[in-house]
């Protein structure tokens, strides 16, 4: 593996949701800024499914012009329109759960899909937290809570 993604690469188990860790193969491990982590479809390595960035404030990566640190704003204008995002405060919170047809919800080249996780150092305000809770993306309350991009996940198509 160290011939093929270089000798600063590293195999950990990383958090996964509901106390789960998953083992990931993280590239530039201690460089935040470029760091990314890949996940496997099997333990022996052979076919991943996926890319995951996040862990820091900023990325040299970026998708469609978005990166870690991403306002809600700018996620909205790469998206062309509001989208919705799911209640904070839990394991699987935050994440955008329906681009509603803007330009964030077509395939990447190849059939990747793009997930997007919003958070905030200072908790959410009621209103937007739980599960169950979905919150378009210019809601009032929202916006003024003004969450950034914390997670990026590119996931490959299964063959």
């Amino acid at each position: 593996m160290k011939q093929r993604y270089g000798t600063d690469a590293v195999v950990q188990a990383l958090p996964g949701a509901e106390g789960e860790k998953y083992r990931a193969l993280v590239l530039f491990p201690k460089a935040t800024d470029r760091r990314i982590a890949i996940a496997f479809t099997d333990d022996k390595a052979g076919r991943a499914s996926g890319l995951t960035l996040r862990d820091a404030k900023t990325s040299r990566w970026s998708i469609g012009g978005i990166t870690l640190g991403s306002s809600l704003a700018e996620v909205q204008k790469a998206n062309g329109k509001p989208f919705l995002v799911s209640g904070f405060e839990w394991d699987y919170g935050g994440f955008v759960t329906d681009w509603k047809g803007g330009a964030l919800s077509r395939p990447l080249q190849d059939g990747c899909i793009v997930t997007i996780r919003f958070g905030k150092k200072a908790g959410a305000p009621r209103s937007l937290s739980g599960d169950g809770v979905k919150v378009a993306s210019d809601n009032a309350t929202l916006v003024k809570w003004a969450p950034v991009v914390t997670e990026i996940g590119v996931n490959f198509p299964d063959e």
